[in-house]
């Protein structure tokens, strides 16, 4: 991403909304400060038909190549949602400095790395850790990513089929069925508040402790 930001400024260099200014300004940053590179001047005619508009917003923007993010006064209306479609970043501020074309710089990179980040493969049942026979899953994070999956879908399968030593769950509460469940396993849990709905629960063999690895 080229590091560009273009601005929307009035005849007297303040920043406007696109309807009343005159001037695309691109400014440029390499090394030191922001510098202006381009200005890319052009006159709005209202009384033009709505596609006419739609028309001569689009040369404009496309004059902006590599620059995918604007700055305006204020941006609404059609050349927002011009703007927007063609892929950009939109801000509106009241007025420019360095300071501020690094922190908008920086979140629009951010943003964009995170976006394209390889997605992250969230396992919909325990995974057993490090230590063989011990078994993890965050129960908080999976139900927000699948809230389709209740406690019971991801872990009652896995109890009764899979041999473990013990399984750690992060959870927001005690699932209910566990008092009834785990006991015909042979199974207990002990439980330790984490922060307020957050709960580390670990169930194990009941002829265990919590903390011993069979």
């Amino acid at each position: 991403m080229s590091k560009k930001i273009a601005t929307i400024v009035d005849d007297s260099k303040k920043l406007s909304s696109f309807e009343i200014g005159t001037s695309l300004n691109i400014y440029y940053k390499d090394t030191g400060s922001w510098q202006l590179k381009e200005e890319i001047g052009y006159s709005l005619d209202i009384s033009l038909a709505l596609s006419e508009i739609r028309d001569y917003i689009r040369t404009i923007i496309l004059k902006l190549e590599d620059c995918k993010i604007v700055i305006g006064k204020t941006v609404s209306g059609l050349p927002y949602n011009i703007f927007d479609r063609m892929g950009f970043a939109i801000f509106e501020v009241a007025y420019i400095s360095d300071s501020l074309l690094d922190e908008i710089f920086s979140e629009v990179q951010e943003y964009k790395n995170k976006k394209n980040a390889p997605p992250v493969n969230l396992s919909t049942s325990p995974i057993q850790t490090e230590i063989a026979g011990i078994y993890f899953l965050n129960l908080i994070e999976l139900q927000e990513k699948h809230p389709d999956i209740s406690s019971k879908k991801a872990l009652k399968e896995f109890i009764e089929t899979t041999p473990f030593y013990k399984l750690e769950l992060l959870c927001s509460h005690v699932p209910p069925w566990f008092d009834n469940f785990l006991p015909l396993k042979k199974l207990n849990y002990s439980l330790d508040q984490i922060e307020i709905n957050k709960y580390r629960v670990t169930i194990y063999k009941e002829d265990c402790s919590s903390d011993e690895v069979l």
